[in-house]
């Protein structure tokens, strides 16, 4: 029996792995859902939901990242595809028996305020997880609905492996920041202490990120006594790796083991055009 007889529909979906700072703890944290509906009720998973028809990918991830948590992304990036047929197989016409496969779209999101979190009515549970660099199952829930765990397992590393050639750490940041604070990200996500004169001599070297800023608006206030240099995020840079993790090679290892799956994995698969509507918007 072919994969397109046993899935004659395959739906669209995306899921969103959010993270934040926990400046008291400087903690990297990921928000999760508790589910309150089947399938897989009662377990933890990743903000998500169906595409509708009208809608782009992105369009999705931020109706449904905002619909279900009641708060608002400051970035947002489309990171992968999970294909696996086993992933999340579904009925969606009861009286035939048919059944779905879902396809998802994971998306990396940054949160930088402090809103309170609301729960909607297909989640018992919202909250901020710490999520650690290792010991990673100490805080993570493994039995995590359809393949969040592993989903999240590879966002949060590609997440800690990209700050070695990307400026993705001022994304984490207000508009105004110091270097010292650009600092505290680097240290908190790849749990390490870094040399601040040599730190900051790499961040100046980088053309393009960052600038100084002269003037601030009066409400931009130093967490420290002596008033700070202020900078600003110029663009979001790629660049040569000149900030290296002193204990990144494990990370690096990760990356390599991660793009070698996806280059074996791209068999084609065929799948029937669905026959029926997906209203979309609802939790997968």
């Amino acid at each position: 029996m072919g994969v397109s007889e046993r899935f004659p529909v395959s739906l669209n979906a995306v899921n969103i792995v959010c993270f934040k700072i926990d400046w008291k703890e400087r903690a990297l944290n990921v928000l999760l859902l508790k589910r309150s509906i089947s399938p897989q009720k009662n377990k933890w998973s990743l903000p998500g939901g169906f595409v509708q028809g009208d809608e782009t990918l992105e369009e999705a991830a931020r109706r449904i990242f905002v619909d279900e948590t009641g708060i608002s992304p400051a970035y947002l990036s489309q990171f992968r595809s999970y294909s696996n047929t086993r992933r999340d197989k579904r009925v969606v016409n009861q009286r035939s028996g048919q059944k779905a496969r879902v396809v998802t779209t994971a998306f990396t999101g940054i949160y930088t305020s402090d809103e309170e979190l609301q729960l909607d009515e297909e989640s018992e549970d919202i909250r901020w997880f710490k999520i650690p660099r290792r010991y990673f199952s100490r805080y993570i829930p493994e039995d995590m609905a359809f393949d969040h765990y592993e989903i999240l397992l590879d966002t949060s590393n590609r997440l800690r492996a990209t700050l070695e050639y990307s400026g993705l750490a001022t994304r984490f940041l207000p508009e105004f920041f110091t270097l010292g604070q650009i600092q505290d990200i680097y240290e908190i996500l790849w749990e390490v202490e870094l040399d601040p004169a040599n730190f900051r001599e790499k961040l100046t070297n980088v053309d393009g990120w960052i600038r100084e800023v002269k003037k601030v608006p009066a409400n931009v206030k130093s967490r420290r006594g002596k008033p700070p240099t202020w900078y600003k995020e110029e663009s979001l840079t790629n660049f040569e790796r000149m900030i290296s993790n002193p204990e990144g090679e494990k990370i690096r290892e990760k990356e390599v083991e991660y793009q070698r799956n996806i280059e074996s994995s791209t068999e084609e698969i065929q799948v029937v055009k669905p026959k029926v509507r997906n209203k979309g918007g609802k939790r997968r």
